[in-house]
């Protein structure tokens, strides 16, 4: 292989990685969390050392560790400002704390949030764990999501949303189980309130596991009325909702209203691609070969989003695109240089012979 080619091929793999790395860990489900998130609990797992602490008495607005945690503390007075909301919590609690790292690489101190007697002991339950976490790295994401899934549903509003951060980064088939710990009543009251919006696509994905029918009906009408209107929030999540409840036919819906329709917004259309992908990625995906050609659809409609499909039919090895992808490529369609380099990595790698 020449030097010209092999740094083409080089450069497609670079530009690939980018790819997935917009699209969120490679597990993970994009839905949820489009990017990757430092949790607290990465913050512990990564720190040397974990202590609860209080405000000084002798000295105001600074902390004095209670316990330690994790790791050794030569001094217990920590140089930590104590701002005005939490030392008026913290005197009326006197039974409470909060959770400080401190890195002895930077020498900083970090707040990890206010310990509660909820918070406080999923903290040890976290530290407990930690070992297996550490040495697993990113394969940590499945056992972090079974641990964390029971949480979703803790009245400890801090516990809850460490528990969404960590259960949102996981695989989509991780999200589902997380269905047993919710109850419709929680997914409702989460999605009605509209200060949480932003938050509202977990629960819409586990809205639509084993949905009975007034549950289908909402998502069907919901799909309908954000199609009709053209609106963005959240319709990734709403769309996996779909294909979840309806399968195929949710697919050939989508082509219908997004993929094969132009003049859509190709962000817009980029939240539905991003839901083929999570049904495409799944453990047992039953779809995919559907969902695979759904993209050759898109490229003729969106040249602009081929990349994210040949981001897909890389990771599935289906190369029964290629002849399309490489047309893309050289014909007059305006495309940036990710996608041409995920377009070019992708047909490359069909020639190698490798098998659907």
């Amino acid at each position: 292989m020449s030097r010209a080619i092999a740094t083409r091929y080089l450069a497609a793999a670079v530009m690939m990685s980018c790819l997935v790395l917009l699209a969120g860990r490679a597990e993970a489900c994009m839905v949820c969390i489009p990017f990757p998130e430092k949790t607290i609990t990465d913050q512990l797992l990564h720190t040397d050392v974990v202590v609860l602490a209080r405000e000084n008495p002798e000295k105001p607005f600074s902390y004095i560790a209670k316990r330690v945690l994790k790791g050794d503390l030569d001094d217990s007075a920590i140089d930590f400002f104590v701002n005005s909301p939490t030392r008026r919590r913290l005197a009326l609690n006197p039974d409470q704390s909060v959770v400080l790292t401190f890195n002895t690489e930077t020498s900083q101190w970090q707040y990890a949030g206010y310990a509660t007697h909820a918070y406080s002991a999923l903290v040890d339950e976290i530290l407990a764990r930690a070992p297996l976490w550490i040495k697993l790295g990113a394969d940590s994401a499945k056992s972090r999501a079974t641990f964390f899934a029971p949480y979703l549903a803790d009245a400890d509003p801090a516990v809850s949303k460490l528990a969404y951060l960590e259960v949102g980064q996981a695989s989509y088939d991780s999200i589902r189980q997380a269905n047993a710990f919710v109850s419709t009543e929680q997914i409702y009251r989460f999605l009605d309130n509209s200060q949480y919006i932003e938050w509202h696509a977990l629960y819409i994905l586990l809205l639509g596991v084993e949905a009975n029918p007034a549950e289908q009906e909402v998502i069907r009408t919901t799909m309908m009325r954000l199609a009709k209107y053209d609106q963005k929030l959240n319709l990734s999540a709403w769309a996996t909702a779909l294909i979840e409840i309806d399968g195929e036919e949710a697919i050939h819906r989508l082509e219908a209203d997004y993929l094969g329709k132009p003049g859509r917004d190709p962000d817009t259309v980029l939240e539905i691609v991003k839901a083929l992908s999570v049904h495409g990625s799944r453990e047992r995906p039953r779809l995919r070969r559907r969902i695979a050609e759904s993209y050759e659809l898109l490229v003729q409609t969106y040249p602009s989003l081929a990349g994210w499909a040949a981001r897909d039919l890389t990771a599935w090895a289906d190369w029964r695109f290629a002849e399309t992808l490489a047309e893309l490529r050289n014909s007059q369609a305006e495309i940036d240089g990710a996608t041409a380099y995920a377009i070019d990595y992708y047909v490359g790698r069909s020639q190698s012979g490798i098998p659907n």
